[in-house]
């Protein structure tokens, strides 16, 4: 016969809303209290029913995230400290991937009765205003990769691309490169992609001689894998151009660029040198190890931080998140 909360209570010597205080983790329980509670659940493996705890208390106590791709150590990492910031407020996570559907998925979120959502998928493979329909429903959203939602219903979460991408640039010229090529996943014509603005208007900065001939657009459905910086690259080289550096969009789109650099005879970092975007654990063991802009390693715990903020207490926030240049193999002096 399965443990009740009634027989918990009877165990620890408490009533049954001193138990569900302590699952809530509620302050209204002294601290030596709880502790012998969560004891005894332990001892009686206790496991509350969620169906009908969420029935009395009006939550469900789950929360989703949307990943743009979880092949993606950079997304993979987002999401495992994500969920480890939602276990420890007792939230289950349903982790989706954007490969599609996405539209769908916004439904499924709301038939389901998830109290938030955190949403890293890119925003042309949805329509922005399913984001509203889930706030008009009661959930609370975080969206992390889309410039034109309304922050003032929305939680927005953003790598601060202008600054970081202008440490990329800097550094590179400051090395002695003038001939800098930027390879993206995905492309100017997309107004999520500020990395692609951003290296134009750094290329205006830098006074350098020419305007977008180094920018290597990404196609239809735009990924960001390791095959498609092999394919940029490749478009690069074969293309004629002169380019003495190369940024990438993202660290696994670099790895896969320096491959097919080498194919076509380019030595890293004497001949190119090459720079990518998150700092990925990946980046690091590359060959040779990747130059890269790191974002912050808690990003994922920040987006839960934000989203229960909203949840919790209805505030709407905003946060930027700063990079850090890390200098390995990859990059070198202009000789």
């Amino acid at each position: 016969m399965a443990v009740t909360r009634r027989d918990v209570a009877k165990a620890a010597g408490v009533s049954t809303a001193t138990v569900s205080n302590v699952l809530n983790n509620s302050d209204k329980v002294k601290a030596e209290t709880a502790e012998h509670v969560r004891q005894v659940i332990k001892q009686l493996n206790y496991s509350p029913n969620m169906v009908a705890r969420s029935l009395s208390t009006k939550r469900t106590m789950q929360v989703g995230i949307i990943l743009e791709d979880i092949s993606n150590p950079f997304f993979a990492e987002l999401a495992e400290d994500f969920e480890r910031a939602a276990d420890e407020q007792n939230y289950f996570v349903n982790i989706c991937m954007g490969l599609s559907k996405l539209d769908a998925y916004f439904e499924n979120f709301i038939s389901r009765g998830l109290e938030g959502i955190f949403v890293t998928a890119l925003p042309h493979k949805f329509d922005t205003q399913k984001l509203y329909r889930l706030v008009d429903n009661g959930i609370k959203v975080v969206a992390s990769g889309n410039v034109q939602i309304d922050t003032k219903r929305i939680s927005s979460l953003e790598n601060d691309y202008e600054d970081g991408m202008w440490k990329i640039m800097e550094y590179l010229y400051k090395l002695g490169h003038r001939e800098i090529a930027y390879l993206s996943g995905l492309g100017r014509k997309l107004e999520s992609d500020c990395r692609c603005r951003f290296y134009l208007n750094n290329v205006k900065r830098l006074g350098l001689d020419y305007e977008d001939h180094l920018l290597i657009d990404g196609k239809f459905p735009y990924t960001t894998t390791m095959l498609d910086g092999y394919q940029r690259a490749r478009q690069l080289v074969e293309s004629g151009k002169k380019f003495t550096a190369a940024v990438c969009g993202n660290d696994m789109m670099a790895i896969g660029a320096m491959r097919a650099f080498k194919e076509c005879g380019l030595r890293i970092p004497e001949d190119v040198s090459v720079v990518g975007i998150d700092g990925t654990d990946l980046a690091r063991y590359s060959s040779p190890s990747l130059t890269t802009l790191e974002a912050d390693k808690k990003l994922g715990r920040k987006a839960f931080e934000l989203l229960y903020a909203n949840m919790i207490q209805g505030n709407v926030g905003y946060f930027r998140n700063g990079g850090k240049l890390l200098v390995r193999e990859s990059t070198a002096a202009r000789s």
